[in-house]
């Protein structure tokens, strides 16, 4: 007799329901805000540059197109205050370099009494920018200690063109070199001591370590300055609306002073944004080159 065994079979059970990880998603929630926060206005300012705003009825305002920045071209205060902006990033950034390099190379020293010298450094980068320029203001009026020191009588700095211009380079410069000290002193102090050694006993010359030593290593921490220096510089506004408030004449007046007194004095709120967003171009187009290079330096050291 034939036994037949019969195999029950036992039903799958339900798949599992996936559980979702909310984690990520409120790690991102701080930034995905503070993108909201960022690009919220500035899509309302892109489109109030295509309206007649006016601050002074912000309620009444039609679109204009880009009327707004066919005046803004045609105008020729505004290349002249493009022109201004350029003139005091370019040199403001040259002598800062040069300026905090060799500042950088002096504090790299182990030498005594270094470290109070470090403290000091940083004693402009703790006064807020109008402060400083109202105390260079003082400094540099015609009965100041300025001229008292230089023996020149009361000559009125902030009220001729040429010295205009250079005190409010140097006021910036004055401001901002500590800072490009600082980042250049963090980039030495990282070097590798070895090559600099073996470059001394083969009787190398300092501008031949300079080239192609200190130069090639310290890249990514000159681009790291030129990129944080440039956006600063080029929105230049606080330092010479507190000394020469963009005289004499237009020869201090950059775009964010030029924005400034269309809002203020004209009361034309979209022409003014038109003008601020075009600076905003030319600072992301040089900031996104500059971050490039970074990258590219970065990757080539490492």
């Amino acid at each position: 007799m034939a036994v037949t065994s019969v195999t029950q079979s036992t039903p799958a059970a339900p798949p599992e329901r996936k559980r979702r990880n909310w984690l990520p998603l409120i790690m991102t929630l701080p930034a995905t805000l503070a993108m909201i926060g960022i690009l919220y206005p500035f899509g309302i300012a892109v489109y109030y540059s295509f309206t007649d705003i006016r601050i002074v009825s912000p309620n009444a305002y039609k679109f204009v197109g880009l009327q707004n920045y066919i005046r803004m071209v045609q105008n020729p205060n505004f290349w002249e205050s493009l022109g201004n902006t350029l003139f005091f990033a370019i040199v403001a950034l040259i002598f800062e370099l040069v300026l905090g390099f060799l500042i950088a190379l002096l504090l790299s020293q182990d030498v005594k009494g270094v470290g109070i010298m470090r403290a000091l450094l940083l004693l402009p980068l703790m006064l807020a920018p109008v402060i400083a320029g109202l105390m260079w203001k003082t400094m540099l009026s015609p009965g100041g200690p300025i001229n008292h020191l230089l023996n020149l009588g009361p000559y009125p700095w902030l009220a001729v063109p040429w010295s205009a211009r250079a005190s409010v380079i140097f006021i910036e410069v004055w401001i901002s070199t500590p800072f490009v000290a600082l980042v250049l002193l963090s980039g030495l102090q990282s070097m590798p001591k070895e090559p600099f050694e073996a470059a001394q006993v083969d009787g190398a010359s300092f501008g031949f370590v300079f080239r192609k030593l200190m130069l090639p290593m310290l890249s990514p921490f000159i681009l790291i300055v030129l990129l944080f220096r440039v956006v600063d510089v080029m929105k230049l506004f606080d330092i010479i609306f507190a000394t020469t408030g963009g005289g004499p004449m237009q020869i201090t007046t950059t775009i964010p002073i030029l924005a400034y007194k269309e809002v203020f004095r004209s009361y034309l709120l979209g022409s003014a944004i038109a003008k601020v967003l075009v600076l905003w171009l030319i600072n992301y187009i040089v900031s996104f080159w500059l971050a490039g290079k970074w990258r590219q330096e970065t990757a080539s050291v490492g």
